[in-house]
């Protein structure tokens, strides 16, 4: 299973098929310890693995902004 890393927290993707939405991913937020929780935070579709992985990296960049890092005031 493809894995992918934002903000310092990794994210596993599992394929599977969905009824209504086709071909995707379900997106599953990993532990500190890398344990996986039993339900996915979303689903992702796509047209082929590579394509859902790719969906998912912008996804978790909208859902999961960084912080800014701007100047401090004095």
């Amino acid at each position: 299973m493809p894995e992918v890393s934002h903000n310092d927290v990794k994210y596993e993707l599992e394929p599977r098929e969905h009824d209504l939405y086709g071909f995707g991913v379900d997106v599953y937020m990993k532990g500190k310890d890398g344990s996986r929780p039993k339900a996915p935070i979303a689903f992702i579709p796509g047209r082929d693995e590579n394509a859902a992985t790719m969906m998912t990296q912008q996804w978790l960049k909208l859902a999961f902004p960084a912080e800014l890092q701007g100047k401090k005031k004095k």
